[in-house]
């Protein structure tokens, strides 16, 4: 593995008195769990715009309510599935929230995106109003209104119309400001049989048979990429229609009732496979599609064959990025990438790059061994990317699983210490290749291991965030943390785990919460801020903020400030001494290499220090916010030295002042005399 040497100029900062770093806020959702116990209150996504405001996409059951309690709804005496689309203010502020909920069905919410920095795009299934029979009419709260007929939607085309249970997938375009349903749409899917007439299958929207997902996103022109699950297989009338059967030739996609019906192409495939359809913005016509993997390949769930989507992400540059598991029980075949000559997945996880044209440019994948049954015995499943355009390098965020005494991980080549971990792999955006790699090391015994929740069907569960050389991740542990040789030792939990680019862990945050269900989602990173969103099944501890989620689970959003994230913070391999240098014009300081043990070194190449009677002075800070001015020994022009061999391993603050005034504040890292434990 290449390992990259990374150097970043601290840019100048005010003066810091004090190093603020501490849980501000936390706003949450509560109401009835699911009938087995299971959490009902989860934030299923969240986005946030360029002023700091975060939006929710959420699901709910019965009366919940927010914690200042305000009920979500007017009425919710309902047990059904439903959703929620909110607006948090930088400060924690509920600016509005809006809801959707069926009384006959549950109602599915899936995915929320941001369209530039103007409008949020909301991807619910839901069941239209109408009348059941038996005196019983299906209703439907539509954001602000009760409905109870279905003239409010568009109807399908009389060829596909049924009786009973109906419904879309429907994207809503809504106003950042308040909420207000700016344009909607809703898609069907039809199928062309051989004859050129359509079929219906009997499940609503988008989402097929065998609980599919589907995911959106969108680019910087405003187009919509759909993923569509392409379990394509249709019962009607004891005939089975498919593409493999010859007696169905495309899909359509029939937009707001049929007036527009936009052609997709069908190929027959393995199940199941995905379908990347870029459409053009407002739903109007279908610019490209393409399978992601060859449809050469044909296998069923008998072959032991099943795909998972985990996750579809998407760069400034309009590349997106595809996250797919397969089952780990089986056989090594490698699965052609459709459109490609050499990129395949071979394992049990994978992320495929895509540019906006959908041609694949790559794929990143943790290889294993195979256990002596035949069975795959390791590999890495990725949940998630995030690109870091100061560096321009990518991360991968997943889970290792790994059979110990069967098999060893590695990428291209390089070998992984990794062994039911929650981790992170940097790559090189342009060719892949790996940098470097970061783990939530599990407690010491040999059951312990930390995890990111992955909840199948849902897709983006859960990300990471990157920028200034920190890499910022909620996991999950079961049995315990181990954490710069200090251990954890709560049965179940999560916290917030800091790392630099290269996988030195800087920082733990322990929630104090111990359930297996408790879920981590979202994470958004701001200047000096972090917005953590997750659902909780037990009491927890935001640092002094206590959240009582013990009779009912909590879908939260946690602030969290450190104004050391608005300097990049700079590390090396060498655990001596650092070296501090002024850099040519004065206006910033580098510090390489850092973590240190014992002292440190400053250089100043252009300028010179304050001094004060011959001696020059900084100023020390703790992570207390303990605030101690410190004499640097001179050591020949323009160098000096500090000894902090007696001081505590831990995070500091060190401000320099130079001869002209302004103050530059260096992070630093004090490591224990055995580097990395």
């Amino acid at each position: 593995m290449a390992r990259k040497t990374l150097t970043f100029a601290l840019f100048a900062l005010l003066a810091i008195t004090a190093h603020a770093q501490h849980f501000e806020w936390v706003k949450s959702y509560f109401g009835p769990d699911n009938n087995d116990g299971t959490p009902a209150n989860e934030v299923l996504g969240s986005v946030m715009d360029s002023k700091g405001n975060v939006y929710i996409l959420g699901q709910f059951i019965g009366s919940a309510r927010w914690d200042d309690d305000t009920g979500i709804l007017p009425f919710s005496a309902h047990r059904n599935r439903s959703a929620v689309i909110a607006r948090f203010s930088p400060n924690g502020e509920l600016a509005w929230h809006k809801e959707l909920y069926c009384t006959y069905s549950d109602l599915d919410a899936w995915t929320i995106r941001m369209m530039g920095d103007t409008a949020i795009m909301v991807y619910v299934d839901i069941v239209y109003p109408f009348d059941y029979g038996y005196n019983y009419t299906n209703k439907l709260y539509y954001f602000d209104t009760l409905l109870t007929s279905a003239e409010r939607f568009p109807e399908e085309p009389d060829s596909l119309h049924t009786t009973g249970i109906d419904g879309a997938s429907a994207f809503f375009t809504m106003s950042l400001e308040n909420g207000k349903v700016i344009e909607e749409h809703f898609l069907k899917q039809a199928y062309v049989k051989n004859d050129g007439t359509l079929l219906r299958s009997e499940t609503s929207g988008l989402v097929e048979t065998h609980g599919g997902i589907i995911s959106f996103n969108l680019d910087n022109e405003g187009n919509v990429y759909l993923i569509r699950r392409t379990s394509d297989f249709v019962g009607h009338y004891d005939t089975i229609y498919s593409p493999s059967n010859g007696n169905i030739i495309s899909a359509k996609l029939l937009i707001d009732g049929g007036e527009s019906q936009l052609a997709v192409p069908l190929e027959p495939s393995f199940d199941v496979n995905y379908q990347i359809i870029k459409m053009s913005p407002h739903f109007d016509s279908v610019i490209a599609s393409t399978y992601i993997f060859d449809s050469t390949w044909h296998y069923t769930f008998e072959d032991g064959m099943a795909i998972y989507l985990n996750s579809f992400d998407r760069d400034n540059n309009d590349n997106i990025y595809i996250s797919l598991t397969r089952d780990q029980k089986m056989r090594n075949d490698p699965l052609l990438v459709k459109n490609s000559d050499s990129l395949y997945m071979r394992w049990i996880s994978c992320m495929v790059r895509y540019s906006s044209d959908l041609t694949p440019t790559g794929i990143a994948q943790v290889t294993g061994s195979f256990t002596p049954d035949g069975h795959i015995g390791g590999g890495v499943h990725i949940f998630s990317t995030s690109y870091d355009y100061a560096t321009n390098t990518l991360f991968l965020r997943g889970t290792s699983v790994r059979e110990p005494q069967y098999s060893t991980l590695n990428y291209n080549g390089d070998t992984l210490n990794l062994m039911r971990n929650a981790c992170w792999l940097r790559l090189d955006a342009d060719n892949l290749n790996l940098i470097s790699y970061g783990k939530a090391r599990p407690g010491n015994q040999p059951s312990y291991h930390t995890y990111l929740n992955y909840d199948w069907p849902r897709a983006n569960t859960g990300s990471l965030s990157v920028a200034g050389n920190r890499v910022f991740m909620q996991v999950k542990y079961l049995g315990g943390i181990l954490f710069q040789g200090t251990e954890t030792n709560n049965m179940r939990g999560m916290g917030l785990f800091i790392w630099d680019y290269e996988g030195h862990e800087l920082a733990y945050i322990d929630y104090n919460t111990n359930s297996y269900y408790n879920k981590h989602r979202n994470i958004h990173l701001k200047d000096s801020s972090l917005w953590l969103i997750g659902t909780l099944a037990a009491n927890a501890d935001f640092g002094s903020i206590h959240i009582n989620a013990a009779n009912n689970s909590h879908a939260y959003i946690a602030h969290y400030t450190d104004t050391a994230f608005m300097s990049p913070y700079v590390h090396s391999e060498d655990p001596g001494e650092v070296n501090i240098t002024l850099v040519e014009g004065g206006n910033a300081f580098v510090a390489y290499p850092n973590p240190f043990r014992q002292s440190v070194k400053i250089r100043v190449e252009s300028g010179a220090l304050k001094v004060e009677n011959g001696v020059a002075t900084a100023w020390l800070t703790d992570l207390t916010g303990r605030r101690e001015q410190v004499r640097l020994t001179p050591d020949g022009p323009g160098q000096y030295s500090l000894d902090l061999t007696s001081r505590p391993q831990a995070t500091y603050l060190l401000t320099l002042t130079t001869a002209d005034g302004h103050q530059h504040t260096v992070r630093l890292l004090k490591q224990s005399d055995i580097f990395g434990q």
